[in-house]
């Protein structure tokens, strides 16, 4: 009984350092971009030993996929709940149109970093980005849900790009348009008039 409980501490040990690299390594990566951030880096802001990204992800390469492949993660989950909510038939046409814009804003706006990242990887063509399988699963099935109910009757490739164009642009130019205009997006109430707005913007542009 001693010996699974020291084992299962052990596994809990390792769970919390891997996060802790994770975190440490999208916030770095998220700044400073892939090139200009180190190992060393990572393990003093995740407070582990040097090996550990090592020993949990084989090497930089494969800890930087590993961030991105989180970021998939989250994606995937929501695509998978926003598939459930079609299926149950409860809301249809423009009410579930509202419901899905406001559950991907929430999404956009509570992960900046991976927004960040992503800016990143476009100054670099999408060297990793582009190319990872789950980044271009997540999108098909991001299509293909917005495909399957027929009452949304939207065109889902340029909803998806309307969407992400209007919030893209307020998290990546946090500094440089909208600081000088005295805009925080992380202020709450700028949060729900901005939200209000790309609601009733893509609303709109909807044939619904």
């Amino acid at each position: 009984m001693k010996k699974q409980g020291t084992t299962n501490l052990r596994v809990e040990a390792a769970e919390a350092s891997k996060k802790a690299i994770l975190d440490a390594a999208e916030a770095l990566f998220a700044e400073k971009g892939y090139d200009a951030t180190s190992l060393q880096e990572i393990c003093d802001s995740a407070g582990v030993t040097r090996g550990l990204p090592g020993y949990f992800f084989g090497s930089k390469d494969g800890l930087y996929r590993a961030v991105l492949e989180r970021s998939m993660a989250r994606a995937q989950d929501l695509v998978t709940y926003l598939r459930e909510q079609i299926q149950s038939k409860e809301v249809r046409g423009k009410e579930l149109l509202k419901i899905i814009i406001e559950l991907l804003y929430d999404e956009f706006t509570s992960h900046p970093t991976f927004i960040h990242i992503t800016e990143w990887e476009a100054l670099h063509k999408g060297r990793y980005l582009g190319n990872l399988p789950a980044q271009l699963q997540v999108l098909r099935d991001g299509l293909q849900v917005l495909q399957e109910d027929t009452s949304l009757r939207i065109d889902a490739e340029q909803f998806l790009i309307d969407f992400f164009s209007l919030c893209w642009f307020p998290v990546v130019h946090t500094y440089t348009f909208l600081k000088p205009l005295g805009i925080n997006i992380q202020d709450p109430e700028f949060k729900i008039r901005h939200k209000h707005h790309v609601v009733q913007l893509l609303l709109r542009s909807s044939q619904i």
